[in-house]
């Protein structure tokens, strides 16, 4: 039990950020977005500058030890990406020292199994994962995708809330950093804007979503079929503010 008389003789302290009113840190945020839309691109950037203390979409991020699990992508994929990221940047491959990756396509990616019933069990690999952030000193872990990691049945309440906050969550407490994961959103999502995904315990558990979108009036123009919107659809510690819109150019958002 907190006495919050005790508060009276402490000083008030201040809301941390990895990247101020987007994603709080000690916390896991979902990023949303559409197969080919960029959101691997987007959190490979947002790695990249956490590990470099570089801007990440022109706002300053804290700078941290980060790891990128990704299920998704290729060796290859990744260093290409990595090539036009660090040309974006100005950085050398020499500044990278504090990012790892990891590229896990076609492998078993499962963080938490509901093999009996609706009781969530986190996996081995969970627990490499966990073990290889802490003993790297990792204070931020990307994990792209949820579809990859998540075992369960994703309209079922009860089994998102265990994934967020047993597995992400777990590994936010225990690094005592972010975690940031990806998700695609549903057809429902899609169609109202709002870019969620199954049923909304995935939102109401993290306590920041962001969705990487394609502007609604976005026509058969070459030049606008580049562009993209960031959205905040919930920030528990913040506004959710004004749309950031970006153009895809040269191999980066």
């Amino acid at each position: 039990l907190i006495d919050p008389r005790n508060w009276m003789t402490k000083e008030t302290p201040e809301r941390q950020w990895l990247v101020e009113d987007y994603i709080p840190m000690k916390h896991v945020t979902g990023i949303y977005g559409d197969g080919g839309s960029g959101k691997t691109l987007l959190t490979h950037q947002l790695l990249t500058s956490v590990a470099t203390g570089k801007n990440w979409l022109g706002m300053p991020v804290r700078q941290l030890r980060g790891i990128g699990f990704f299920c998704e992508d290729y060796e290859d994929d990744l260093h290409i990406n990595q090539d036009h990221i660090n040309f974006a940047l100005g950085l050398a491959y020499s500044d990278l020292g504090d990012m790892r990756v990891i590229s896990r396509v076609g492998e078993d990616n499962i963080l938490m199994s509901f093999i009996t019933g609706n009781k969530g069990q986190r996996t081995e690999l969970f627990e490499q994962l966990l073990t290889g952030a802490q003993e790297f000193g990792a204070q931020f872990v990307l994990i792209d995708t949820l579809a990859d990691t998540f075992d369960g049945n994703e309209n079922v309440r009860g089994q998102a809330r265990q994934f967020i906050a047993n597995v992400c969550g777990r590994i936010a407490r225990e690094i005592e950093g972010v975690v940031v994961v990806c998700a695609h959103p549903s057809i429902a999502g899609m169609k109202s804007g709002d870019g969620y995904g199954g049923n909304t315990a995935w939102s109401n558990t993290v306590r920041s979503r962001l969705y990487l979108s394609r502007p609604e009036d976005q026509d058969d123009d070459d030049a606008d079929l580049n562009e993209r919107v960031l959205s905040r659809k919930k920030a528990n510690y913040a506004g959710l503010g004004e749309d950031l819109p970006l153009v895809w150019s040269e191999g980066v958002l």
